[in-house]
């Protein structure tokens, strides 16, 4: 008995620091999961990343135009053996038509030389930063719809979460009301009213809905698992919880139209981006103009390296004129290419104009059609409820089978499973429309 209170005592203490460490976040809104998620998804960090490169590459463009470069050698030269050559030996007073060797140079030589240049016209150069500001935007605007992506899969995971909240709240309510039926029809039975099949088929039918009641609070982890995964948060650490609503849906908002038009705004920094390189790349057969320089100092001795002997300065300057005269293939190409790209990019923007203006018209319809929905829903939860408890009293009086009452519970409880689920595809519906008005 000691060994095993020792055994459960240890279990606690290991299993302590996992439990105390467990950390609680509560989300009263769909907004506070937006601005968490703003915050901690991988995604919008990603999406930060990829405009700070997108400026790099710009800022690159604008430094690139010049292409100022300034290369330094510094070496340092050992002539181990010196080169020999042969001059007449007349110039030193000996016979005519001989030659004497000579050695010209010294041992040791130090050269430091600095070149720098600079491009003073450059025109495909120049052109690549329009290129590049256009893919700036067009990378902002992909961003915005990565974003919009995440945020409707976040709408759509909190809906479930509150959909699955009330689904359960409904499905408790109807386990109560099986477990009643299952007692009246067990009474009946012990009072000859009712038959074993009849006792049977309640009892069936209060297992069905304890079924579905764990069912919808496995598949209520799993949406809070999914809430986690969008919004980067530690599953293991944290606790997420998301109060239930209590309220009916209110009114729909007739004047909420939706005029999302980010497709639109891709295609046409799309086609921005296309014309300016497309500009770019036409400008291959363009002269450049290159400034270019040089800056020496040598120093030559016998001594050794770095004596006290003169160091000797030399420099140029001068200007270069390039000018490509054979065409060349690829470049050739590649404005071809760059005219097909952009003339597929026009046709992509007529048709996202078209399709935003689809997509905005589709939302509104959603809309209406799943507030209807709910609407309806409602009054048939009532009708079905209310017909439940007329059959019950029918039943008590002997005028109704019990197969006849269990099925009027099962279209009770449907009835009510259904209504909550329209309710969320209605607010889900709503949000979608405030997501493609408010992401710009």
């Amino acid at each position: 008995m000691k060994s095993a209170i020792f055994l459960f005592i240890l279990v606690l203490l290991l299993r302590g620091p996992f439990v105390w460490a467990q950390q609680k976040i509560t989300f009263h809104s769909l907004d506070e999961v937006y601005t968490y998620a703003d915050s901690h998804s991988t995604t919008f960090r990603n999406a930060g990343q990829q405009t700070t490169l997108a400026k790099y590459q710009t800022l690159a463009a604008k430094l690139g135009q010049w292409n100022l470069q300034g290369r330094t050698t510094f070496t340092l030269t050992d002539n181990t053996k010196l080169n020999t050559s042969f001059i007449p030996a007349e110039v030193f007073g000996g016979p005519a038509g001989t030659f004497q060797p000579v050695t010209f140079g010294q041992k040791y030589q130090s050269n430091v030389t600095f070149a720098p240049q600079i491009d003073l016209i450059n025109p495909y150069a120049a052109a690549l930063v329009r290129a590049n500001k256009n893919n700036e935007q067009l990378v902002a605007v992909n961003n915005l719809l990565d974003k919009k992506a995440v945020f409707e899969s976040i709408s759509a995971a909190y809906h479930n979460i509150l959909s699955y909240q009330r689904q359960i709240a409904v499905t408790e309510k109807s386990l109560a009301n099986a477990d009643t039926l299952s007692i009246i029809l067990n009474n009946r039975q012990q009072e000859g009213l009712a038959r074993g099949q009849d006792v049977n088929n309640g009892e069936a039918n209060r297992l069905t809905v304890k079924d579905k009641l764990q069912q919808l609070e496995i598949q209520l982890s799993q949406q809070y698992n999914s809430l986690k995964v969008l919004a980067d948060i530690d599953s293991a650490a944290t606790v997420v919880v998301i109060p239930s609503e209590k309220d009916m849906l209110s009114g729909p908002n007739l004047s909420l139209s939706a005029n999302g038009d980010l497709l639109q705004r891709q295609s046409e920094w799309q086609t921005k981006y296309q014309e300016a390189t497309l500009r770019a790349d036409k400008r291959w057969y363009l002269p450049t103009v290159n400034l270019f320089s040089s800056f020496g100092w040598q120093q030559t001795t016998n001594n050794h390296f770095f004596d006290s002997s003169t160091w000797f300065g030399t420099s140029f300057v001068g200007l270069r004129l390039t000018v490509p005269l054979l065409p060349e293939a690829s470049k050739i190409a590649t404005v071809k290419y760059d005219r097909v790209n952009l003339q597929i990019a026009k046709n992509n923007w007529q048709h996202n104009m078209l399709q935003d203006r689809i997509n905005n018209n589709q939302l509104e319809l959603d809309y209406q059609k799943a507030f209807k929905s709910y609407r309806l829903a409602v009054d048939i939860e009532s009708l079905r409820k209310d017909s439940y408890y007329k059959n019950l009293a029918i039943y008590r009086e002997g005028l109704l089978s019990a197969t006849d009452l269990i099925n009027s519970f099962d279209d009770w409880l449907n009835s009510g499973l259904n209504t909550v689920a329209l309710r969320a595809t209605a607010e889900y519906a709503k949000s979608k429309i405030i997501i493609s008005n408010t992401i710009k």
